[in-house]
């Protein structure tokens, strides 16, 4: 993974498993009655507990306590299942993350792959020329330009020229040294993060396995709670219990979110800006290698044609040879071996030209790389609007079936199983987190002051700091045992003056 993702994600997810870790705090290995006490506890002294939480608590308490050992270890076992399962969908979440995040950089490495590898194998045709050129002429050619010269002025002047040249030869071979080098090490590191990325796979997949126990052993404790009365009503206990607790960790994860997001913004803009720099660096280095392009055209133009005269001159002087000498044989065999060298000149001049075209493509694909990233950063950079209008219904073909206040600051949606939950309006997602035997929350920013809060989804399909449009899919209902395949809950969440109010969804 590069470094702004790394960042990035790093941020992202260390807040977005703030609700997490806080509502560690109420649950860890305690009882589902004891949850309730803390929480009960902890809003009293927070001055947040209204009369009707009060006795919901304390009726849920006295309720639960009334429960056989049997139902109570049940419920217990239940707890933990769901925790661990948080534990381990929440690590799940990391490594997918991670695999993107490699899989990302392991296509930028391989557009720096093909660009480098372009670059050598232009620069190798130049130096097997220029060897070629050496083996063959070796010193004459400088003794030949520095003996026509026809006063010392112009002797000074062609050594100048001669010395450059041979300056020029030295920096075509240390550039291809150099080339090479930075090759293998763009490799290295392309099969450092191939391994990086299959070892993230291998601990993906056992992670996805472990779940996928525990959900069949949680499916199991709640067939059995369903065989009978008793089982139903703890049940029934059970998950509004767990209502109640998880509220309290989203409101807490919403409330933290809303009080660090000067800071986030300010964040999420440095990484912007150091992005933005750093497109802008390999923008100028692109463009510095398009001009060397455009100099290597020109000069493989020039040696042309001066291949061109040379041969022409060759000709004739053969030809004025072969008929002083009257040496057909010779003037054959002169001729012969002048046309190989033609064709083999021509074939050497259209192989130069096809590798600087191949590298000019490996350059433009990289460019419209960056174009694309600037794009996406442009995207993200633009401000919220004031107002979205009215909500549209997050769930496909979902209907209330526990309308906003029943049982407390939510909705709860219904529709086939495993339907698609998607955005109530253009925003951002701003966080995404996972809570016991409630499944996966996803939060939205759409407004300054407007969120939405989503839970009991299945693996989210987007990731925080992304932008979502109306409709856009951010994943699928079924991802909380209580709740069902079916259902999911929805809050909207108004923000003013530092108070975070839960209002009823208008759609």
């Amino acid at each position: 993974m590069n470094e702004r993702a790394r960042n990035a994600t790093g941020v992202w997810r260390a807040f977005a498993l703030l609700g997490l870790l806080a509502l560690g705090t109420l649950t860890g290995a305690q009882t589902t009655s004891q949850k309730l006490q803390q929480l009960q506890r902890e809003l009293t002294e927070q001055r947040s507990l209204s009369e009707a939480q009060r006795q919901r608590l304390e009726e849920l308490r006295r309720n639960i306590a009334s429960l056989g050992q049997q139902q109570r270890e049940t419920l217990g076992r239940l707890d933990a299942l769901g925790e661990d399962i948080a534990v381990m969908e929440s690590q799940g979440r990391q490594l997918q993350l991670r695999v993107q995040g490699v899989e990302q950089e392991i296509r930028r490495l391989e557009g720096l792959i093909e660009l480098s590898s372009a670059r050598i194998e232009r620069l190798k045709t130049s130096v097997r020329t220029l060897m070629r050129t050496v083996q063959r002429e070796r010193s004459s050619m400088y003794l030949q330009v520095l003996s026509q010269a026809k006063s010392l002025p112009d002797l000074l002047i062609r050594m100048r020229y001669a010395n450059a040249l041979g300056q020029q030869n030295v920096r075509l071979v240390r550039t291809l040294k150099q080339e090479t080098e930075t090759l293998q090490e763009l490799r290295a590191r392309q099969l450092d993060q191939q391994a990086q990325l299959e070892a993230l796979q291998r601990d993906l997949q056992a992670k996805l396995e472990a779940v996928r126990e525990r959900r069949t052993e949680q499916q199991a404790l709640l067939a059995e709670l369903q065989r009978s009365a008793q089982g139903q009503q703890a049940l029934a206990l059970q998950t509004q219990a767990q209502q109640q607790v998880t509220a309290r960790g989203i409101e807490g994860l919403v409330s933290g979110i809303l009080q660090e997001r000067a800071r986030l913004e300010a964040e999420r803009k440095a990484r912007e800006e150091a992005e933005r720099k750093r497109r802008e660096e390999e923008a100028r280095r692109l463009r510095e290698a398009q001009e060397r392009l455009r100099l290597e055209r020109e000069r493989l133009a020039r040696l042309a044609r001066e291949r061109l005269a040379a041969q022409q001159a060759a000709e004739r002087l053969a030809a004025q040879q072969a008929a002083q000498r009257a040496a057909q044989q010779e003037a054959a065999r002169r001729a012969a071996q002048q046309a190989a060298e033609r064709q083999a000149a021509q074939q050497a001049a259209a192989q130069a030209q096809r590798q600087v075209e191949r590298e000019e493509q490996a350059i433009t694909a990289r460019q419209q790389q960056l174009q694309q990233q600037e794009a996406q950063a442009a995207t993200l950079s633009v401000p919220l609007p004031d107002n979205v209008g009215r909500l549209s219904v997050p769930l496909a073909g979902g209907r209330v079936s526990v309308p906003f206040g029943r049982e407390g600051s939510w909705t709860v949606l219904s529709s086939e199983p495993g339907a698609q939950v998607v955005a109530a309006a253009d925003g951002e997602v701003i966080g995404e987190t996972t809570y016991a035997n409630e499944g996966w929350v996803v939060l939205v920013r759409h407004t300054p002051t407007l969120f939405t809060v989503y839970s009991g989804l299945q693996q989210p399909s987007v990731s925080t700091g992304a932008r979502v449009s109306r409709g856009q899919g951010l994943g699928f209902a079924g991802g909380s045992p209580l709740l069902g395949a079916d259902s999911i809950r929805f809050q909207v969440v108004v923000s003013q003056n530092g108070a975070q109010r839960y209002v009823a969804p208008e759609f």
